[in-house]
C-alpha cells in the first residue's frame, strides 16, 4: 500500500513539471513581397483574458523567438502598416509568417512611404515619427502604444523583458504619464527605446524611453484644441486644450483634459484536442 502512494506522488510531480516547462516559439516574418519584416511586435497573450505575458521583436532577418509557459496562450503579431494576426502556439515552429498590408491604413492618402522607420543607433532602437503615419495618431500616448518593443497597458507602459521604463521628453524626466497627453503626435521627431541603460542611470532602471520633439518655431502665446472620437461597441472620446508660451529658451505649457473611456473585451476561443476533426 505504501508503494502505491509513493508512485502516485511521483506521477503527479512529473505531470506538473511537464505542464510548466517553457516551450520555445519561433518563426520568421515576411511582407507581401516575401522580404524580411524586422522590428515587428510578437506578443504572448494568455487565454481567455488576453493578458500580456511576454513579448519580443523580430530581428533584422524577420526571425523571432519567445517562450510559452502554458497551453492556454496565443501569439499576437503586429507591425505598423500591416494587419495584426493571431497564431496558436502549436506548432511551436511557425515557419514563414506573411503579414499583409492594412487596407484601412494604406489607403489613397497614406502610402508605405509614410510608414515610420526603425533602426538601431548605438544602444537605442530609434523609431521615426515626424512626417510618418504615427504623427497623425493623436498624442504621445497613442504613439508609444505603437512603437516596437513596447506594450501599452491600461495605465502604464512596459518594455519587453524589462518592465516599466523611465520616460523622458527632450531630456526631462516625466513625473506623471498624463503629460504624454499634452504632447501632440505631430510634435514628436522620434522615440528611442533603450533596453540596457547602463551607468548613466540608477542601477534599478532596466529600460528608458526617450522622446525627442520637433524644434518649435515662433514665440509668444499659442494654443490648440484636440478632439478624439472612437466608436465600436461603446463610444469613447477625448477633449483637450493645450496652452503654450515660448520666449527664447523659456517654454511653458499646460493643458485642460477630459476623457470618457470604456474597456470592453469580446472574444471567442476554441480549443481542440490534437487529432480531432472539424
Amino acid at each position: 500500500m505504501k508503494k502505491l502512494k509513493i508512485g502516485l506522488v511521483l506521477f503527479a510531480g512529473t505531470f506538473a513539471f511537464q505542464e510548466l516547462t517553457a516551450q520555445n516559439i519561433s518563426g520568421k516574418l515576411v511582407d507581401e513581397n516575401n522580404q524580411p519584416l524586422p522590428y515587428a511586435n510578437v506578443v504572448l497573450l494568455s487565454l481567455p483574458d488576453s493578458t500580456f505575458i511576454s513579448g519580443t521583436i523580430s530581428n533584422e532577418n524577420g526571425s523571432f523567438t519567445l517562450q510559452a509557459t502554458s497551453e492556454k496562450q496565443i501569439v499576437r503579431i503586429s507591425s505598423i502598416g500591416y494587419a495584426t494576426i493571431y497564431k496558436p502556439i502549436h506548432p511551436t515552429d511557425m515557419g514563414i509568417v506573411q503579414l499583409t498590408s492594412d487596407a484601412q491604413l494604406l489607403g489613397e492618402v497614406i502610402v508605405k512611404g509614410n510608414l515610420p522607420v526603425t533602426r538601431m543607433k548605438g544602444d537605442a532602437m530609434v523609431t521615426s515619427v515626424e512626417n510618418s503615419v504615427l504623427s497623425k495618431t493623436g498624442s504621445a500616448n497613442d504613439v508609444l502604444g505603437k512603437i516596437p518593443g513596447i506594450t501599452k497597458t491600461q495605465d502604464s507602459y512596459e518594455v519587453f523583458g524589462k518592465g516599466t521604463p523611465l520616460i523622458y521628453i527632450n531630456g526631462r524626466k516625466l513625473n506623471d504619464l498624463t503629460e504624454l497627453e499634452q504632447l501632440n503626435a505631430d510634435e514628436i521627431k522620434n522615440v528611442e527605446v533603450i533596453r540596457n541603460p547602463g551607468s548613466r542611470y540608477d542601477a534599478t532602471v532596466k529600460a528608458v524611453i526617450r522622446i525627442q520633439t520637433v524644434k518649435r518655431q515662433g514665440e509668444g502665446f499659442g494654443f490648440n484644441l484636440r478632439s478624439s472620437y472612437y466608436q465600436s461597441k461603446n463610444t469613447d472620446w477625448i477633449e483637450q486644450a493645450n496652452l503654450n508660451y515660448r520666449h527664447h529658451d523659456l517654454d511653458i505649457f499646460g493643458s485642460i483634459y477630459f476623457s470618457n473611456m470604456k474597456y470592453i473585451q469580446d472574444y471567442t476561443v476554441i480549443l481542440k484536442k490534437r487529432g480531432t476533426q472539424e
